[in-house]
């Protein structure tokens, strides 16, 4: 308990208290203190380009499916099917389009001029963890801490806050430890450290916790896992692109996979690398100022979190009064919602994060993230949300039904079977040195 282990004296500042309302999702909202914004044609023209050429090009396919199943008569399978195919093969097409798009933005990008001098911000480093080897989170907060410390022009202020949920004693007497050491290591820099009683809501309460006690101190708030790593020039490009943009609520960062110790762990830092890189710059483009939020190494304007971004509980499917999984795409339709711009730099170098090793580890995170992602399709329906931000959410959903989508696919497939007529021979017992090719029509 953590009577046995109680935080070090003087490891938070004096309260700020920020006024965190909790949002109701069956109503409008717009914050007053969000700046007008111009929509331009820019982000129009790109969604054109990524969305048109992934839905004709899935109509095509399922044209060319229904012409071929017409000259035998189509039946209630062979509709279904084609269906089917139309629904899985969509967002392939997609993520083919949003690539492409990724890559004439690369071959078309120019270098730009000078960084403009910008206002300074006082922002708060935040790392929410939760029985995570201090070693690794402190090991660290201490090599970003260091590098900023680098920096003598921005006049940006940084305070790291290590936000612990921890419930191990063991572990927890280990971050205290630790947070005496990084705090010596680094003296003249502020560094905090907090142990919550209870876990309530896990990272979504314990962010709120902090906004609720300490975030009306803060400009901006730099939202890190405890995996993540982020260099000095990495952290004062999200600062200076929040303090240029008075009208961007949150601006996420491109995190590379990094730390593989197994083969499993090197395929997705090479599939990250190369793939994500395109991935990225296209939905960059097409989702312009609605873009989303993937929880961890973004860059949040505390006032707009705070008054825009309150989390309700909502009924699911296993409980009812239930917080929001994968707060993170909702967080970002909210903010988007009130009228605070959602951008995303995937052009910022210096952002990292870890992968699981093991495929195992994999699906034990992937099935926390499917149930948080299908909780989003209750969400649809929300009042205000951006036609973009909805998709959003829908695409998260859609990333894992379309797996049984394809399973049901294959079963169709064994059904159109007809007898040894869905058998290819391609050797004869009167010639059986040399194949038989059938012919395919």
């Amino acid at each position: 308990m953590d009577h046995l282990n109680p935080p070090p004296t003087g490891a938070m500042p004096p309260r700020t208290p920020l006024a965190r309302p909790i949002q109701d999702l069956g109503a409008p909202y717009h914050d007053a203190n969000a700046p007008p914004r111009t929509p331009t044609g820019h982000a129009r023209a790109w969604r054109l380009a990524t969305f048109v050429p992934a839905i004709l090009t899935t109509l095509l396919l399922a044209g060319a499916f229904l012409d071929w199943f017409r000259s035998g008569g189509i039946t209630p399978t062979e509709i279904a099917l084609t269906g089917l195919v139309t629904v899985t093969f969509f967002w392939v097409a997609f993520s083919v389009a949003t690539a492409s798009v990724g890559i004439v933005t690369i071959l078309a990008q120019r270098r730009t001029g000078a960084q403009r001098p910008v206002p300074a911000m006082d922002v708060a480093l935040l790392i929410p963890t939760y029985n995570e080897a201090p070693c690794d989170v402190f090991g660290n907060a201490l090599a970003m801490l260091e590098d900023l410390r680098r920096d003598t022009q921005s006049g940006h202020r940084y305070t790291l806050f290590v936000l612990s949920d921890t419930r191990d004693d063991a572990i927890a007497a280990q971050e205290v430890a630790a947070f005496h050491v990084l705090r010596a290591a680094l003296t003249g820099t502020p560094v905090h450290y907090r142990r919550r009683a209870e876990n309530t809501d896990h990272k979504t309460g314990n962010l709120a916790d902090w906004i609720e006690g300490w975030g009306g101190a803060h400009d901006a708030m730099l939202v890190l896992d405890a995996d993540s790593l982020m260099s000095g020039d990495a952290i004062r490009a999200l600062t200076d692109a929040l303090s240029s943009d008075p009208a961007a609520g949150l601006i996420q960062s491109f995190p590379k996979v990094i730390g593989a110790r197994s083969l499993y762990g090197w395929i997705q830092q090479f599939s990250s690398s190369v793939y994500g890189t395109l991935l990225s710059e296209g939905l960059a483009r097409w989702s312009d100022a609605e873009g989303n939020f993937w929880g961890h190494n973004a860059i949040l304007r505390t006032q707009a979190f705070a008054a825009c971004a309150g989390l309700p509980h909502i009924d699911g499917f296993r409980a009812r009064d239930a917080a929001i999984l994968s707060h993170d795409f909702v967080e970002a339709s909210l903010l988007r919602r009130a009228g605070w711009s959602v951008r995303f730099l995937p052009r910022i170098s210096g952002s990292f994060e870890e992968a699981p090793q093991t495929l195992i580890d994999y699906i034990l995170r992937d099935r926390r993230w499917c149930s948080g992602n299908l909780q989003h399709l209750r969400l649809l329906a929300s009042s205000g949300f951006h036609a973009i931000s909805r998709f959003h959410l829908f695409h998260g959903a859609v990333s894992y039904l379309t797996s049984p989508a394809w399973f049901v696919l294959l079963l169709f497939w064994a059904l159109l079977g007809n007898g040894e007529n869905s058998v290819l021979t391609y050797f004869s017992d009167q010639n059986p040195d040399f194949p038989l090719w059938p012919v395919m029509r």
